[in-house]
């Protein structure tokens, strides 16, 4: 069996940190701006050889480069077929660039019936794309914010998530607060050691999630405390004795999941 997908819903499913982590992947240093992320222009250039022209927009899930490429508006997928070519002199086509991606990120495509690669095994579909999985030679060590910051968000009873089965006490064990600012549920990140790398903010009003997405890093007093996502386990500090324990980890795409359980 192969996998198919369709575009959008696949686009749709990509929040703008997982842009960022690509963006970041392929060494073009991104960036948060007020409307999305800005980078090198690793569209046609190589990593470290480009300006910084290169714009993401949140709202469109569109890039436009600013100088150099003949068709300046893409998406993320031809970005990265544009990606492959330049630096690994691959000639990927729309399914290799959307299969890399949902591969990067462990979203399952629907299932179809193919001759050629009916026997193929998960691990091969990694060769294909002369995908390596990264060589970690030392835990990453993440920007830390200062805590203080979660003393000045409030903490109400958030009636929707219980119903979801997330506690109240879950719920006051993980910092999850409400930035009237922002009109955001506040979610903090914490690495293995309880140190806060980054937070999270969930849009309440539908208009706002639209404009900006329902998740984004958030902002309080023109400072963003983002952090790569890919780098880092949500939950970890609260399940790793659990894990060393048991031996087991269960690995979920979203907070709420780890909340729930």
């Amino acid at each position: 069996m192969s996998r198919y997908y369709n575009k959008d819903a696949l686009k749709e499913q990509l929040e703008i940190e997982q842009i960022y982590d690509l963006i970041e992947l392929w060494g073009g240093e991104p960036e948060y701006s007020e409307k999305g992320l800005v980078s090198q222009t690793i569209c046609h250039n190589l990593p470290g050889e480009g300006s910084r022209k290169l714009y993401y927009y949140e709202n469109t899930k569109l890039f436009r480069c600013y100088t150099g490429c003949l068709e300046p508006s893409f998406d993320i997928f031809e970005l990265c077929i544009k990606v492959m070519k330049n630096q690994k002199s691959l000639q990927w086509e729309l399914y290799d660039a959307m299969d890399y991606i949902a591969s990067y990120f462990g979203f399952n495509g629907e299932e179809a019936d193919n001759d050629k690669t009916n026997e193929l095994e998960d691990w091969e579909i990694f060769k294909r794309h002369d995908y390596q999985l990264p060589q970690i030679l030392q835990i990453p060590i993440l920007k830390e914010y200062n805590p203080v910051i979660l003393t000045r968000f409030a903490y109400p009873r958030i009636a929707s998530w219980e119903q979801e089965g997330i506690t109240t006490e879950v719920c006051h064990q993980n910092f999850i607060g409400y930035y009237p600012g922002g009109e955001q549920i506040v979610i903090p990140h914490f690495d293995i050691n309880n140190r806060l790398v980054g937070i999270r903010g969930r849009y309440l009003a539908d208009d706002l999630a639209e404009r900006y997405g329902k998740y984004r890093p958030l902002m309080v007093n023109q400072q963003l405390y983002n952090h790569p996502l890919s780098m880092n386990l949500y939950n970890l500090n609260h399940s790793k004795d659990n894990i060393s324990k048991y031996h087991t980890a269960i690995v979920f795409e979203g907070e709420k999941s780890c909340l729930q359980y």
